[in-house]
């Protein structure tokens, strides 16, 4: 295994259970393609660390083979920290040049807003989707709408979506989505190539099923995406037009009040 070779974001999710076991998803950069497993590696500590910020390796195991190209390529990792140590302040991940901290107070992820009560709890939809795949590769972030104030009395701004995995990075914003309501849920489209030229066409559908929160900020669930290639410029047209690549994904729907 070998240390990525940078970290961009760092995101941690407080699971409220007893006791509360903290999700840890950190996404970076890594050169070259076949990385493989990639995880974080916690450090041993005799006492816990002074300052309540306990670190991690972010590593993966690189190819067997040389790499056909030195691109720089995404990956993600999700951990499940559990237990939460109760003196956790937050965390440092470890790259091969730097590290990045992420701190629990500083999230909005971590905490309940205190103006919300703690005996009436308001219906919430979900603000934000994230979802990240099996291997840690492919990683998407949906807004339904992009956040207004509480209380705001402009129309909702436009949805955003934004996608990282081996094709590439795309953001897409309001009409850019189409959202389609079917009976396994929200569809949720994006065009990552169009295929006008001699290319094939390539899309992406999200498969959103309803997600209620209840009483929490967050759920975890899981559900699929699909990429969708097209043939792109052939001579025979018979046969199928389309082929279809699933994608298994864990997804988290959280919300996020704006004040």
């Amino acid at each position: 295994m070998e240390k990525i070779l940078e970290v961009l974001d760092v995101e941690l999710f407080v699971l409220e259970n007893h006791p509360p076991k903290l999700r840890i998803s950190a996404s970076g950069n890594i050169s070259g393609e076949g990385w493989t497993n990639p995880r974080l590696e916690p450090f041993v500590f005799i006492q816990p660390p002074p300052d309540g910020i306990y670190d991690f390796d972010f590593v993966a195991d690189p190819p067997h083979q040389e790499p056909a190209t030195d691109a720089i390529m995404p990956i993600g990792v999700v951990h499940l920290w559990d237990p939460l140590p109760p003196d956790a302040r937050g965390v440092r991940i470890h790259v091969k040049h730097d590290s990045k901290k992420a701190l629990l107070g500083n999230s909005e992820h971590s905490e309940r807003n205190p103006s919300l009560g703690n005996s009436e709890h308001p219906k919430r939809n979900p603000s934000r989707f994230t979802f990240v795949d099996q291997e840690g590769v492919k990683r998407v972030v949906f807004f339904p709408q992009a956040l207004d104030p509480l209380g705001a009395k402009e129309k909702p701004q436009e949805a955003s979506f934004e996608y990282t995995g081996p094709e590439g990075h795309f953001v897409f914003r309001g009409a850019q989505i189409t959202q389609q309501q079917t009976v396994v849920g929200t569809l949720v489209s994006v065009n990552f190539r169009s295929g006008a030229t001699d290319e094939p066409s390539l899309d992406f559908a999200l498969v959103l099923p309803p997600v209620e929160l209840g009483e929490e900020l967050r759920q975890i669930f899981k559900t699929m995406g699909i990429l969708i290639h097209g043939r792109g410029f052939v001579v025979d047209h018979t046969g199928a037009q389309l082929t279809y690549e699933t994608v298994n994904l864990e997804g988290i729907a959280e919300y996020i009040p704006v004040l």
